[in-house]
Order: C-alpha cells, then structure tokens, then sequence
C-alpha cells in the first residue's frame, strides 16, 4: 500500500490573494490538471512557508500527480507524497503507476490522504522485495533516450514535430 511507503503531507495553504504573482518567482501549485499544477510563479517572502522540492503533488479533486522539481507553495486542497531521495525518474515512474488509480476518484469523490495510503499500486522490487528505485530510473531514462534518438521526431524549441 503507498502509506506502507511513503508519508503524505498537506501543506500550509494560500489563496490567490495572499501571493503576489512574479514569473521569477516559486510555483504556486493548485488543483489543476495542466502545467504541472502550476498557475503561475509567485514571490517568495519570508511569509511563505514553501514545500519542499523533490516531491510528488496532486489534488484531491483532481486526481493527477506531479513531480515538482522545485520549492513550490500550494493552493487549497493540494497534498504531496514525501519522494525526497528517490530518483526524479523513479518517482515519474510511480507517477504513471500513481495515474492507474485516479479513475474512481472525481471533484465529488477526492483522492484524498487517508484514501491514498490505502491504495495498491504495481511498482518492480529488488531482490529483496523492496521498490526497484534504480530500475525505475533505467526504464525512464531508457523510454527517454529512444525518444529523443527517434528519427520520427525533431525538436524546435519545446515542440515535437511529427516529420
């Protein structure tokens, strides 16, 4: 079970009107399903208490996880699974693993922390029946790598044409 694994977290809240955007600043993650649950950058003062980065978000509403590579502060209803010290590509990994889940949770049923660590997903194990964070990171890095030396694909900016 992932509360088995892993603590989960709800960090301090702030509405849209305690934070000040600034596109140099933090991000300030809501319950949205775009943009990695960033509605844009805000400033970070020393009244804001951040979240850390290294971290899996989602929201209860919306049931969809993200990797926030960054200190970040939060919207209402936001929560984080503590993945500090997992490899970024294990933990988008788990995310995909996380996302098979989300299908029974909606804005009228959140997915919510107490429901969360009851949850079982599939993750590999080493040989000691723990989670295979290094073969995780393989995998991605591997999918990554051949998407990347495709042929079929070329990058223009942060575009991928089909060629």
């Amino acid at each position: 079970m992932v509360g088995d694994l892993f603590e989960i977290y709800k960090p301090k809240v702030y509405h849209t009107y305690e934070v000040k955007e600034n596109p140099n600043g933090i991000p300030y993650v809501v319950r949205s399903k775009f943009d990695n649950g960033i509605k844009y950058r805000v400033s970070k003062n020393n009244s804001i208490v951040t979240s850390p980065d290294g971290v899996i978000s989602f929201g209860s509403e919306n049931a969809t996880f993200f990797y926030q590579e960054e200190e970040w502060c939060s919207g209402r209803d936001i929560y984080y699974i503590d993945t500090r010290g997992i490899p970024k590509e294990s933990c988008l990994f788990m995310i995909a693993c996380l996302q098979t889940i989300v299908g029974k949770y909606s804005y009228s049923n959140g997915l919510f922390p107490n429901l969360l660590k009851r949850e079982t997903i599939k993750l590999p194990i080493d040989g000691y029946g723990k989670p295979d964070w290094n073969y995780m990171k393989t995998s991605m890095l591997s999918i990554k790598e051949s998407i990347s030396s495709s042929p079929i694909f070329t990058l223009k900016g942060t575009i991928k044409y089909f060629v």
